[in-house]
């Protein structure tokens, strides 16, 4: 009888695990969508308006809700994954970071290639930072990795932001690996109020930006971009407690097939642009319609992917790498999201 309620406590406790996790996913597919109509801009090469058509409405709504307000989302996922992927090793290798060196390791080619469609492309600099800055640092324990996280973040901010901020969002990511179950479980009324503060402080700070002018490369505009990041995990967050959850969870299937997702884009991107030719004119909300048009591509792929298979194709070529071995990536039975799928 003892084992029995065990038993039934572990599934309980994997339900809770599962539908946490399903967040962290839903967080990650929304940051692929904002990243994924920057990228549109970046991948055409559109050009940036100049003189009176500067001040438009496409380009304010791409400086500030979209324009460094998505990467940092995924910059702080992937240390998190980082994280959570350490943990689980710890349980199943001698030298867990051997493995994880090898992991950020193999990062590093899919960065490269990306490289050819998107010049701004993060990959190879989340391999490098993670090999030289997160791997070491994460001996370090979770309040020492927060703080470094945070004064990083902050000088990257002082210092117009951009790339600078990788590796402290990398650090405090890792660093709420800790915590993450804690954070997820807070009552539904103390996230409303930190999206309350949060998003009161980001919306001022664009509105700020907007206002002035500021060149997208500026100290308001990294810290109008942080602020509202946040912002937008916390309101995912809260949708995903409300009724359209089910919504929340499609999307985070495209979350968990993260790496696919985003190198894959670009290539969507290269093709639908052929026809467009963003790079012809500034056209914001032309740019806007390919970008979303991409996501939905790749949502309905991922969802009929998911359906069969228990990773997306190019986590399941990184995972296989990583850990020397075929794993079996057949889906037997339909289940939700699982730590397993992070990073």
């Amino acid at each position: 009888m003892r084992a029995s309620l065990q038993t039934a406590d572990v599934v309980a406790d994997e339900r809770v695990r599962t539908a946490r996790i399903g967040e962290i996913d839903a967080i990650r597919g929304i940051s692929l969508l904002g990243i994924t109509i920057v990228n549109t801009i970046g991948v055409t090469n559109m050009p940036v308006p100049t003189g009176e058509h500067q001040h438009g409405a496409g380009y304010w709504i791409y400086e500030t809700l979209l324009h460094q307000r998505f990467f940092p989302i995924f910059s702080l996922l992937f240390g998190l994954s980082f994280g959570i992927i350490l943990r689980n090793a710890r349980q199943k290798k001698q030298y867990p970071r051997v493995m994880l060196f090898s992991r950020l390791l193999l990062l590093l080619p899919f960065g490269l290639a990306h490289q050819v469609l998107q010049p701004n492309e993060i990959l190879r600099m989340y391999s490098v930072i993670g090999i030289f800055v997160m791997l070491p640092l994460s001996f370090l324990p979770a309040s020492g990795v927060l703080a470094l996280g945070i004064a990083g973040t902050e000088a990257a901010v002082a210092l117009r932001g951009g790339a600078l901020l990788i590796p402290g969002l990398l650090l405090v990511g890792l660093a709420m690996e800790s915590k993450i179950d804690w954070l997820l479980k807070l009552p539904t009324k103390h996230i409303f109020l930190g999206l309350g503060i949060c998003g009161t402080t980001a919306g001022a700070l664009d509105v700020w930006q907007w206002s002035s002018g500021v060149s997208e490369y500026s100290v308001l505009a990294a810290g109008a971009g942080v602020a509202t990041a946040v912002s937008y995990m916390i309101a995912v967050v809260l949708v995903m407690r409300t009724r359209i959850r089910r919504v929340a969870i499609k999307i985070a299937l495209v979350g968990r097939m993260g790496l696919t997702n985003y190198l894959g884009a670009s290539v969507l991107i290269v093709v639908i642009n052929r026809y467009v030719q963003l790079e012809a004119v500034p056209a914001y909300g032309k740019a806007f319609a390919v970008g979303c048009c991409v996501f939905l591509i790749e949502a309905a792929l991922s969802w009929i992917w998911l359906h069969y298979a228990r990773y997306g194709p190019l986590e399941w070529i990184w995972r296989a790498l990583t850990w020397e071995k075929l794993i079996p990536n057949r889906r037997l039975s339909i289940v939700g999201p699982t730590s397993e799928n992070i990073g």
